[in-house]
């Protein structure tokens, strides 16, 4: 049976059809091609390997298993999950497996699908035909040292075994080092790649020193249209931020502290107590949620596939236009207009502290969408925004002169007041006179200051905890007190 028939029959029997890049991706790998994919998150890259063993036992009449690598043990279960919902054998191997005769199931073939967490000092290989999938979004230093030896299964599988690498966000340079690490031979590699364009969202990026009023609007849109709540997603740079905006949100709307089932903010970081994370993970993609924000860390990443979801807010700078594009990209998958918001300090874009790529992203010299465009095309064409309109992003509404767009003012009126604190008469003996140019410098750099001790992760943050916070209110009183002449 051809390939063409056998799609067919897969597309018939699951009720689906499949998208022109995902055939693209399954044709290549039926013609035991390597595959290097970068699909935008939400275009379904899953799909691609679910149904490789009943296609390859179609066109050659030989069982096969695929192999999936995938660094985090929660997504491995979800799509184990997904795929035995479907009719699809499949199973983990790992630390979370605890049936010892799962290993003599996978050497006689019985699952078309295993899922592996890589862990090369344990890992054993089962039967002879096998296909290895890395659905892995980082390859490299910043991930786990495994991966950088993937290459190594080669000498395990037969010659013609394809290896795929697919992951939602890609450069020149990242394909080039993952090609490499997977020992993908340039001619035999078919490339298949789409821009992480994103018609239906609007990018709004904005310079502040991160005071949590800067976040007032969604505030006042949980109070007022309670029953008709914007699914938020907020990204924090470390845990210690992620909890201050919690708890600030927790206050201002007076929620429960018995309950965790009746709130409608939650928290998920990699320290968030289990029975939470399962709460949050089975709670927030409902589409009558109770939870309408999650406050998180990157913690709250891979795997993540939620409809409805209508706002992500990166509360600093992403450290990378990858981890940007993806977190973003969670937003508006049901094709609504969605809204991704950026707050970030100059001490965020400084030096060290993110990517380069970032910084020109919030300093806005061009068009949003133009500059991810051209961040992440595979060749060497100038990409022009398809979708690029006065509401696309902020630099061009700052931009437009059409006079008839939608306004964003929301965003650029939400109020940035600063609680204000009354000074005591026996202080008054130590102001010191100073400009208006002057106050507002020194006001920045003790803002840019303070949240070097926010960070937990801040080079050469080494405080004690006591004195940490003992500086941190020396440096708010020193905020507040700065007056003008």
């Amino acid at each position: 049976m051809d390939a063409d028939q056998s799609l067919q029959i897969i597309q018939d029997r699951y009720d689906f059809i499949f998208k022109e890049k995902q055939l693209d991706s399954v044709k290549s790998i039926l013609e035991n091609k390597d595959c290097f994919i970068v699909l935008p998150t939400g275009y379904g890259k899953s799909r691609i390997y679910f149904h490789l063993p009943e296609l390859f036992e179609m066109t050659t009449t030989k069982k096969s298993s695929i192999l999936v690598i995938s660094p985090l043990q929660a997504l491995m279960l979800d799509q184990m999950k997904k795929l035995q919902d479907m009719g699809i054998t499949a199973t983990v191997v790992g630390e979370c497996q605890k049936d010892k005769g799962v290993a003599d199931r996978i050497s006689a073939g019985d699952y078309s699908i295993v899922f592996h967490p890589l862990r090369l000092h344990s890992c054993q290989v089962y039967g002879e035909e096998v296909l290895q999938v890395d659905i892995s979004t980082l390859l490299g230093a910043e991930f786990r040292q495994e991966y950088s030896m993937l290459d190594k299964l080669r000498s395990v599988f037969p010659e013609k075994t394809p290896f795929v690498a697919l992951t939602a966000t890609a450069t020149k340079e990242m394909k080039f080092e993952i090609m490499k690490k997977l020992n993908m031979e340039q001619d035999r590699t078919d490339t298949i790649w789409m821009l992480p364009e994103r018609p239906n969202l609007t990018y709004i990026v904005k310079k502040t020193t991160k005071q949590m009023t800067d976040l007032q609007w969604i505030l006042n849109d949980i109070k007022v249209n309670e029953e008709r709540l914007k699914k938020t997603i907020v990204y924090c740079r470390n845990i210690s931020s992620c909890a201050a905006l919690y708890e600030y949100f927790f206050y201002e709307l007076s929620e429960s502290a018995d309950d965790v089932h009746s709130r409608r903010i939650a928290m998920f970081h990699r320290s968030t107590a289990e029975a939470n994370k399962v709460h949050v993970m089975s709670e927030f993609p409902k589409l009558d949620s109770k939870v309408c924000i999650v406050f998180a860390t990157i913690a709250f990443g891979m795997g993540v596939d939620i409809a409805d979801v209508e706002q992500i807010i990166h509360w600093g700078a992403p450290r990378g236009l990858e981890q940007f594009t993806q977190e973003s990209g969670r937003a508006g998958r049901d094709g609504r207009h969605a809204l991704s918001v950026v707050y970030y300090s100059s001490f965020d874009i400084s030096k060290g502290r993110c990517k380069e790529s970032v910084a020109d992203f919030c300093k806005k010299v061009k068009c949003c969408k133009e500059i991810l465009s051209d961040y992440f095309s595979l060749d060497n064409k100038p990409h022009r925004s398809i979708t690029k309109t006065c509401n696309c992003c902020s630099f061009c509404k700052a931009n437009c002169e059409c006079g008839c767009c939608d306004r964003l003012d929301f965003i650029d009126n939400i109020a940035s007041t600063q609680q204000q604190y009354k000074l005591q008469d026996e202080d008054a003996d130590l102001h010191r006179h100073i400009s208006d140019n002057e106050s507002i410098l020194l006001k920045e750099n003790l803002l840019d200051f303070h949240s070097i001790l926010e960070d937990e992760d801040a080079p050469g943050c080494t405080y004690i905890s006591t004195t940490q916070q003992s500086m941190k209110l020396f440096v708010m009183r020193l905020i507040f007190t700065v007056k003008k002449t």
